[in-house]
């Protein structure tokens, strides 16, 4: 997917602006860059970051968004701008409307209401109020901007709400449990009653005779946290379980219903994005159930949205090849969806304050620019737009880091020409709503998400991150891994069965399939993985020791603990009680791995994926991102490497420096400088 504008195709290398300036604007000017975006809003901004837009029942003052836009157009008056509106409400509305208003649990079971940033009440995403004012104001506001002399050079709007402009539920950075409001209680309700359509499914559902849709109720902050183990009992956490999934599934609803106003409202051909779906970054932590970003699939689903973005993830930023640079979200299965990633590049620069190495800073400009050529190597590789964002009073005034930005600019056209069709051969396959089923801030989220991407993205060949409700789509996948699908849909366990074949290798980490309705039961697990699995009692440290002494997992003890229980599995690994913790299974056309542990190395996840004939650009260690005619390498140690390309290119040129490296050839040999990420374009 690529975003078009006036019917040309454009790189979506962009700036926005928390605190606009000319000076920055004409910075990003001279650099090439003709993309920008300001903070707006069509009520009430949140953070400080606009003013007050809708200052009394029927007031409207638009004069800082004129003012913002007005002052890029007067550096670069050909500029494109997409607007970042944040949708929230003034203190006025929320005083006249309190049922409408978020409330939080404490702790004591006694909600109160949850005030946000500059003392604001929230208003409630379940509100049927707040949303139709809202929309008004976006109408307004739309209508505004298609009167101003400045209407041909919005392409677009980008919406933002809740916690840090994110769509994360209200509360969530705050630390806080919602949303207790009467209007919350109400829409929960409802969707109870049209997911279990009569009152005998819901009281066999959650284990509760006499429960009814009137009388049912969302679960206390301490039901909510309470868990015997790292997965719910769903015979007596039933109600839990649905309210999680419920929470993901209004603010995808929310986001949904004012993407698709803006487009009626503004027209089909203006952009619009949101922040969502941050499943490899919201991990380990009660924000992972609370901030309702389970339902990326909702999202993607819908026709309204053009593009989802996110920060680029906030773990592993080490000094160029030292570290990854991964997005948060499932960037394949946004791609297969037909929706525009745009990265949110927030690395702050040598030049922001801070600590060295706070949020990925360098020392130097040369550290800035081993940054910015790791981060832009994996947005073009991978296909994806992206924005330098000044958040923290991040700055980018030094002309040596400007000169390197422009560098960028100058390769997009390049990159928009070149063939970014997805040659992942290895998929990490996440199953969001498997995660409602966790205990809330469980350390064993990260473990099992986040905690794998430094070494799957070692093993020396691009993987794809993708929804499990996507795996009808993952024909071309040689070796899949499966860390969440601890209570597979029915729609899940029938696509699997259609990957089991062709010689595949399908690894399944820790507890996979272990659901059987409300049951938790290990015997349900063959079906899915193709392994028999029993479960040990207790707790355990999911630790496992490979014949050659190395040791691999995480260090806390955990339970429920499953172990396989299978005699035509050939145990690789033990856990530290000697039960099979690593076992492999063949079939007569696939492969079936368990890991009872997460965090594989990635020498043993090259072994599995050279039985599944995966494609190795190189030898496991460094960082690799592709697409058919771009790969980018980044390395932590200097010195040459061999690369391999799964085709004869007529021309390998490194598209940083432009020169050509390799001719006619499917391999070639190339010196790296210690921590470099180097971007090729294959011709």
């Amino acid at each position: 997917p690529t975003l078009f504008i006036n019917g040309k195709p454009h790189s979506g290398l962009a700036y926005t602006a928390y605190g606009p300036t000319p000076e920055v604007f004409r910075d990003f000017t001279a650099a090439g860059v003709d993309l920008f975006s300001i903070c707006g809003t069509p009520t009430q901004g949140g953070y400080g970051l606009s003013t007050t837009t809708w200052t009394a029942p029927d007031t409207y003052d638009y004069s800082q968004l004129d003012t913002r836009i007005q002052m890029i157009l007067a550096e670069n008056p050909d500029a494109f701008i997409f607007p970042r509106l944040y949708l929230h409400a003034p203190k006025w509305w929320t005083a006249e409307h309190p049922d409408d208003v978020v409330q939080f649990d404490p702790g004591d079971g006694v909600p109160k209401p949850f005030i946000h940033s500059q003392g604001l009440p929230a208003p409630s995403w379940a509100s049927e109020a707040w949303r139709t004012v809202t929309i008004e104001g976006l109408r307004r506001l739309i209508k505004h901007v298609e009167a101003s002399p400045y209407a041909d050079r919005v392409i677009g709007y980008h919406l933002a709400s809740g916690t840090t402009e994110e769509w994360m539920m209200w509360g969530a950075n705050e630390g806080q449990w919602v949303d207790y409001s009467p209007v919350n209680l109400s829409r929960f309700r409802t969707w109870l009653r049209a997911r279990y359509q009569t009152e005998q499914k819901l009281q066999a559902a959650w284990g509760t005779p006499g429960i009814t849709f009137p009388t049912a109720r969302i679960p206390t902050r301490k039901e909510r946290e309470a868990a015997a183990g790292s997965l719910r009992n769903a015979e007596t956490n039933r109600q839990v379980i649905d309210f999680y999934l419920y929470n993901s599934f209004l603010v995808a609803d929310t986001i949904n219903v004012f993407a698709r106003a803006t487009k009626e409202m503004a027209g089909r051909d203006k952009t619009v994005g949101v922040f969502y779906g941050y499943l490899l970054q919201l991990c380990g932590e009660q924000r992972q159930q609370n901030a309702g970003h389970l339902a990326l699939g909702q999202v993607l689903r819908s026709p309204d949205i053009d593009f989802v973005c996110s920060p680029t993830s906030y773990a592993f930023r080490q000094l160029g090849g030292e570290g990854t640079s991964h997005f948060m979200s499932l960037h394949e299965s946004v791609k297969l969806h037909g929706k525009v990633w745009f990265n949110e590049n927030d690395i702050r620069t040598s030049l922001a304050p801070g600590k060295i190495g706070g949020w990925g800073k360098p020392e130097t400009i040369a550290g800035d620019i081993l940054q910015q050529e790791k981060e832009l190597a994996n947005a073009m590789a991978n296909g994806a737009a992206q924005w330098w964002f000044d958040v923290g009073r991040n700055r980018y005034d030094n002309p040596g880091l400007m000169d390197r930005i422009g560098g960028f600019l100058v390769n997009g056209p390049d990159v928009l020409a070149a063939d970014r069709s997805p040659v992942d051969q290895m998929a990490l396959v996440v199953d969001e709503k498997s995660l409602c089923h966790m205990r809330v801030g469980d350390r064993l989220g990260r473990h099992l998400l986040v905690g794998h991407l430094p070494q799957l993205q070692r093993c020396g060949a691009p993987v794809g991150h993708y929804l499990a409700s996507d795996l009808s789509a993952l024909a071309h996948q040689r070796l899949l891994l499966f860390p969440t699908s601890f209570a597979p849909e029915a729609r899940q366990r029938a696509d699997l069965e259609k990957l089991k074949g062709e010689g595949r290798v399908l690894v399944f980490l820790y507890a996979p399939g272990v659901y059987q309705g409300n049951t938790l039961d290990p015997g349900a697990a063959e079906a899915f993985c193709g392994i028999r699995l029993k479960q040990l009692p207790g707790k355990h440290k999911l630790r496992v020791k490979l014949a050659s002494g190395e040791t691999y997992g995480s260090p806390e003890e955990v339970s429920p603990v499953f172990v396989a229980d299978d005699p035509m599995a050939d145990v690789l690994g033990a856990l530290p009680d000697g039960s099979p913790g690593l076992v492999v299974k063949r079939f007569p056309t696939w492969t079936a791995v368990f890991s009872a542990a997460p965090l594989p190395p990635a020498a043993l996840l090259r072994q599995f994926a050279d039985q599944a004939k995966v494609h190795a650009y190189t030898a496991p260690g460094d960082v690799v991102w592709a697409s058919r005619d771009l790969l980018a390498v980044g390395v932590a140690k200097g010195g040459p490497r061999q690369i391999r390309l799964p085709r004869r290119v007529g021309r390998v040129i490194d598209l940083y420096t432009g020169k050509t490296i390799a001719r006619n050839t499917a391999e070639f040999t190339t010196d790296f400088p210690a921590r470099a990420t180097r971007l090729f374009l294959l011709r």
